[in-house]
């Protein structure tokens, strides 16, 4: 399923201080910008087999690091990493995987 750019829902001429072409260039960039990316991981996941291998995400969008990281998402990242449990992770992909 792939996701459609919804109309702006506001006239952007009508918004004192902004200028119309300020507002149509967010809503193009970060909205529809947002939207392409979605389609584009949803069309990547579809061709993935969740029955083969387990995945690990990690959400990078700014909300999910800011509070605590600021602008450095690779420390964020880096943290993230380091409080996996990577021999258990190993232990129960061994449990999913055949031997061989």
């Amino acid at each position: 399923m792939l996701y459609e750019i919804k109309p702006l829902a506001c006239d952007p001429t009508a918004i004192n201080g902004m200028s119309e072409r300020l507002i149509v260039s967010h809503y193009e960039n970060n909205y529809g910008g947002a939207v392409q990316r979605l389609n584009a991981i949803t069309r990547e996941l579809a061709e993935l087999d969740f029955t083969s291998a387990p995945i690990l995400a990690l959400d990078m969008y700014e909300h999910s690091y800011h509070i605590d990281y600021g602008a450095q998402a690779a420390a964020y990242v880096d943290a993230f990493m380091a409080a996996i449990n990577w021999p258990s992770v190993a232990a129960a992909y061994a449990r999913l995987t055949p031997a061989g």
